[in-house]
């Protein structure tokens, strides 16, 4: 199996065990939820800690590899997180 790092607390796992969100042509953050979506990618754990830990980043933008709208990839977080 293939393993990734979480972005939030850089712990590695099987990518099955970690949510791959990507972005969009125009910007958005989704989940991609067959991970296999022809794109870049980041990985994070589905767990609160990690997403919140994501949410409280001062500068988010250093912490994603991804072209997306900071503001989105909140929103889709504090979704996740709920």
């Amino acid at each position: 199996m293939a393993t990734r790092t979480c972005i939030a607390c850089r712990k590695k796992d099987d990518k099955e065990n970690l949510l791959r969100i990507i972005s969009t042509d125009g910007g958005n953050a989704i989940i991609d939820e067959n991970k296999k979506a022809n794109t870049r990618g980041m990985y994070i754990c589905n767990k609160r800690e990690c997403i919140n830990k994501l949410l409280k980043a001062k500068d988010l933008s250093k912490c994603i590899k991804i072209n997306v709208k900071i503001e989105g990839l909140k929103e889709l977080l504090k979704n996740l997180g709920e």
